[in-house]
């Protein structure tokens, strides 16, 4: 299997940098006690564990920990080594006939997805039904990580709204204390700490994860797409040669198009601004 999986640096770095920065602003204007605020931790925490209860069932709150470890994991792919595994496969069957693959499937048990594909064409599979039963493989991972994502950027929204509600709590009793002075400042803490915890677990941590696990994800998408160029390719009994050009081309578009794509929303922005 031509990827890596081990443990990510650059997310203990992000978190780190974030997680300093804003605590030594805060040791600068002051003490970081008074940001400890137990009423303003129950409100963003404890009412965001209870809305992801309500809003999910048990199934899927079991991946939600699964799902945030994997954010933790840097996952690599080896294009590189993909290119030859496909370009070795497509000599096999070039020399050998389709039948051929039969004796070298079991070396790609640890990639479920290109043994699957090697295991179609043995099966005698087309062209357009390798394409189909591959890609819908895809479209089933893509909806499994949507669900994942869905449930780090419900966590995100709904921390920042708790966040906002409890700048309401604070504000509506310190309204009807306004002839007491000495009773406004606990209030106006909650009011205004719940809206910075709410933020921060919101912006440094919730989204920040979801973003990564989409990009993990896109990048997981694009790498079996180019497996399926590869393995139609060997269907049709290609030259290897061939199919080791056509590879190099597809990828080479796919990040000429993500390249355009980049400036255009750069173009973007600079025409909104």
């Amino acid at each position: 299997m031509s990827k890596s999986l081990k443990s990510s640096k650059s997310i203990w770095v992000g978190f780190a940098i974030g997680f300093g920065c804003i605590f030594y602003s805060i040791k600068m204007e002051g003490d970081l006690r008074t940001f400890i605020n137990w009423p303003s931790i129950f409100i963003t925490l404890g009412g965001t564990l209870g809305a992801v209860i309500v809003s999910f069932p048990v199934d899927r709150l079991k991946t939600l920990w699964p799902v945030m470890k994997k954010a933790f994991v840097n996952e690599t792919f080896d294009i590189e080594k993909d290119i030859d595994t496909i370009v070795s496969l497509a000599e096999i069957t070039r020399r050998e006939g389709l039948l051929a693959l039969e004796d070298v499937v079991d070396q790609y048990t640890d990639d479920k997805f290109l043994k699957k594909g090697i295991l179609l064409i043995i099966d005698g599979a087309d062209k357009d039904q390798l394409r189909d039963s591959l890609e819908a493989e895809i479209y089933f991972m893509q909806q499994r990580h949507q669900k994942g994502h869905s449930m780090l950027d419900m966590i995100a929204s709904t921390v920042t709204s708790l966040g906002l509600l409890g700048t309401y709590i604070g504000l509506i009793p310190m309204l009807e204390r306004l002839e007491d002075p000495t009773k406004l400042g606990p209030l106006m803490a909650i009011e205004l700490v719940t809206s910075f915890y709410g933020a921060f677990f919101a912006y440094v941590i919730f989204s920040p994860m979801s973003k990564r696990l989409k990009v993990m994800s896109a990048n997981e998408v694009t790498r079996k797409e180019f497996l399926i160029e590869g393995l139609t390719d060997i269907e049709e009994n290609q030259n290897p040669r061939l199919i080791k050009e056509n590879l190099l081309f597809y990828i080479n578009s796919k990040q000429n198009i993500k390249n355009v794509s980049n400036q255009q929303d750069k173009f973007k922005i600079k025409e909104a601004a």
